[in-house]
């Protein structure tokens, strides 16, 4: 593995030999280079494929990451790496651990699906406040970024309806559609459990969940592993965070930023910064 064209501080992540790092930098200057250039670099130094897992937001980010590893190295000596989304990842966790996370009777349904749910639950009638009209996709959006960023359902309609304004009519317009729109989400909820479908949402959920709560859950999905390599950290929401990985085979559920806590490489060309990190089990 060739790392002539990597800086120090590059060299320094891909060569890092402790538990858990945090590549910190600013957006263009190399960290998903680092990271393709570590994959590289620990399957040239005897880690074997299948023991890295690379996850990302895109399946195309995922896809390239991959790729790009296997072009430096020699001809099929990557060809068990593999890349994910976390949505996919935790997808594939759960097929093949349904008994695992009691997810063995359940369906996971696709964005269009849940739609369909919604507007099941919604029937033909859209919540309407003088000129503003609340329709399902909407809702379904209010619902996934409440679930993700753990906010209340007061905050969330506050932001994504009115962009966090606060102002006196806006607020009175979200007290009064809240417990309408908390009703057609529970519904949405029963309506799930009933037919035993899993949404995206959930799927990130039941993981996280229970591998914060059951350390042999932490045992055998971590001991899949010797390696997590996480691109685009700094685009990662709360329930994602708690999909951590800590040292002994074991995943933790704490803030993500603590996943590679021991050691970071900083970059910084301004304010705005973007990080990837790297963890072993």
């Amino acid at each position: 593995m060739n790392l002539d064209k990597l800086n120090d501080s590059q060299k320094k992540a891909v060569e890092f030999d402790g538990k858990h790092l945090l590549v910190i930098a600013e957006a263009g200057t190399g960290k998903t280079r680092t990271i393709i250039a570590r994959a590289a670099y620990l399957i040239s130094t005897g880690v074997d494929p299948v023991k890295i897992q690379i996850l990302t937001f895109t399946k195309r980010a995922a896809s390239e990451i991959v790729t790009r590893v296997k072009a430096s190295l020699d001809k099929n000596q990557a060809q068990n790496l593999h890349g994910s989304t976390f949505h996919s990842w935790c997808n594939q966790v759960l097929i093949h651990f349904p008994n695992l996370f009691g997810t063995k009777a359940f369906t996971v349904i696709d964005e269009d699906d849940q739609l369909g749910v919604m507007k099941m639950v919604c029937g033909n009638n859209a919540l309407k406040f003088k000129d503003i009209k609340i329709k399902a996709r909407s809702l379904l959006d209010i619902y996934s970024f409440a679930r993700n960023t753990r906010r209340n359902l007061t905050e969330s309609l506050k932001i994504k309806l009115f962009y966090g304004a606060n102002d006196e009519e806006q607020t009175k317009f979200v007290a009064e559609i809240k417990p309408k729109v908390e009703a057609l989400l529970r519904d949405y909820e029963n309506k799930k459990r009933e037919k035993k479908y899993l949404d995206y949402d959930d799927i990130l959920l039941v993981v996280a969940t229970r591998l914060s709560k059951d350390e042999g859950a932490r045992n055998i999905i971590g001991g899949l592993y010797e390696h997590i390599l996480v691109d685009e950290m700094q685009d990662t929401n709360r329930v994602v965070r708690k999909l951590q990985f800590t040292n002994n085979n074991r995943l933790k559920t704490q803030n993500a930023w603590h996943f590679a806590r021991t050691w970071a490489t900083t970059n910084r060309v301004g304010e705005q910064v973007q990080s990837s990190s790297m963890g072993c089990t």
